[in-house]
């Protein structure tokens, strides 16, 4: 089955991530203590790309998933005070931020995940 858009852009966001890592793909396998080949599968589409492999590799990397969904959304990772919602008083200012970046990638994430399922039904009925 072909990779879904969304697959092959969260693919190629964490190819560029890699690159910018100056690290192999080896090396990070061997870090993330996966089976040799597994992240080329996984980048080229040859497996399911999952989001628990992605909240695997993202660490690894030197990223979070919030600054990892917002680049991949066009999103300014760096944003610290628009969209954010009432912040609860007693919160440090960090703690603040951490709430809304973590709030903001779970709606790109839930956003992306509909879209993928309305392209999967599409897709199934048409066949």
């Amino acid at each position: 089955m072909p990779a879904h858009p969304e697959e092959r852009r969260i693919a190629g966001l964490l190819r560029e991530l890699i690159v910018q890592s100056r690290t192999t793909l080896e090396d990070l396998e061997t870090r993330l203590e996966w089976d040799p080949g597994r992240l080329t599968a996984l980048l080229d589409g040859r497996q399911r790309l999952s989001f628990q492999d992605i909240l695997e590799v993202l660490p690894v990397l030197g990223t979070t998933p919030s600054d990892f969904f917002a680049w991949l959304y066009g999103f300014d990772p760096k944003e610290a005070s628009e969209d954010l919602g009432p912040a609860v008083a007693s919160s440090s200012p960090e703690a603040r931020l951490m709430d809304r970046r973590f709030e903001a990638s779970q709606r790109v994430v839930r956003n992306a995940i509909a879209r993928r399922l309305s392209w999967k039904r599409e897709r199934d009925d048409g066949a």
